[in-house]
């Protein structure tokens, strides 16, 4: 049985970083150095505030691979969501179905907040 965790000498043994998405707000990144865990704190309907929580266990791994520069991705990534909502709140934007290539995330998210709301 596979459980998407690798063990050393596996083929995919040097996979930069495991992911984890507890719903509704909480992720687990999972790095050679540690653990990321971000919490996605509802402030009103309209805003959310995500805290960046950082724990390391082996600081020798700390400038390698996934998560080398963790400060600078997360700060990246929330630029990124920021310049999206804006887009959507824009008057020429219109939606419509999801990406099959960019949105699965996005998708499984918004059916798992409809079944949660049944």
């Amino acid at each position: 049985m596979r459980t998407g965790w690798s063990k050393p000498g596996d083929a995919i043994d040097n996979v930069a970083g495991r992911y984890l998405f507890i719903f509704p707000n909480l992720m687990f990144n999972f790095y050679p150095w540690g653990i990321s865990v971000n919490v996605v704190k509802p402030v009103t309907p309209s805003k959310s505030v995500v805290s960046f929580l950082t724990y390391v266990s082996d600081e020798s791994k700390l400038g390698e691979g996934a998560g080398a520069d963790l400060d600078r991705v997360e700060l990246e990534d929330e630029a990124v969501v920021e310049s999206v909502q804006k887009g959507i709140h824009s008057r020429f934007y219109s939606h419509g179905r999801y990406s099959p290539a960019r949105e699965q995330g996005t998708h499984h998210f918004h059916r798992l907040i409809a079944e949660f709301m049944d």
